[in-house]
């Protein structure tokens, strides 16, 4: 199993599974920005090399634009929980289309009465990645954070759809209200292209040297080279990279005092 090692080292992730999604997608409706499926396939690819395993959630599936990426990342006995309050056949057939013997359950629901189920009581840490992309309303998204802190595992990974997004700015309020009130549980460490990603502080370090030595390359890789890697602070002040559209030419900017250095 590949691991990554040192931070100079470019750690290379497969682009099987993004050149699936590719194809698989065409013509699904939906707001999840190219550019975010190859962040998603990269992380999520990541996770796979370095032994990282749990379930998958997603609320507010829509047409399963998303869902469908997530659906080729699942493997062995990994499940994903896909939870939306409109009927998800038209979704089950999509993914059963694309992948027959996909392990998906389909929970019409609104996401503020999941706590009745019993995955949400019996499943604490056993999911590596959810994405939170539900009603928008500031409560909403607070009883989706609650529910996704309780779920997510010790390496996993936490997505919020329209992140800084100025159409929706309760978004981003509660989001860092949560983190505020529940210190030590969940840190910001990547945003970009409409989603903000959330990680366990104990493992954000393997994230972030991740991020700093191999992000670009493998987003590269995958068709979006004219991206930036940002990372314009020190981990002191915030320590959170962004990804943008190219800046300057620069694979990589730092802060505006050190433009060409990383600090993580």
């Amino acid at each position: 199993m590949s691991t990554l090692t040192l931070e100079s080292e470019i750690f290379e992730l497969p682009t099987e599974l993004h050149q699936r999604y590719v194809q698989a997608s065409t013509g699904l409706v939906g707001w999840f920005y190219p550019q975010s499926a190859a962040l998603w396939d990269t992380l999520l690819g990541y996770q796979e090399a370095n032994g990282i395993v749990g379930n998958f959630l997603e609320i507010g599936v829509y047409q399963g634009k998303s869902a469908v990426m997530a659906a080729l990342h699942r493997q062995g006995d990994e499940t994903c929980v896909l939870v939306d309050p409109m009927p998800l056949e038209p979704v089950r057939q999509r993914i059963e289309q694309i992948l027959p013997d996909a392990k998906c359950e389909y929970i019409q629901e609104m996401s503020q009465y999941l706590w009745r189920h019993s995955f949400v009581r019996d499943a604490a840490r056993d999911f590596r990645w959810i994405h939170i992309d539900g009603e928008h309303s500031a409560q909403a998204v607070q009883n989706d954070l609650t529910i996704a802190e309780t779920l997510l595992s010790d390496r996993g990974m936490l997505v919020i759809d329209d992140f800084f997004s100025p159409s929706y700015p309760q978004i981003t309020q509660a989001v860092f209200r949560f983190l505020d009130a529940n210190p030590g549980r969940l840190m910001l460490a990547l945003c970009g292209y409409n989603k903000g990603y959330l990680v366990r502080p104990r493992a954000a370090r393997e994230y972030l040297r991740f991020m700093k030595s191999s992000l670009y390359a493998n987003l590269a890789k995958r068709g979006f080279g004219r991206v930036t890697i940002c990372k314009t602070s020190d981990p002191s002040d915030m320590n959170t990279f962004g990804v943008i559209d190219r800046y300057n030419n620069m694979d990589y900017r730092g802060p505006d005092w050190d433009l060409e250095n990383i600090p993580i």
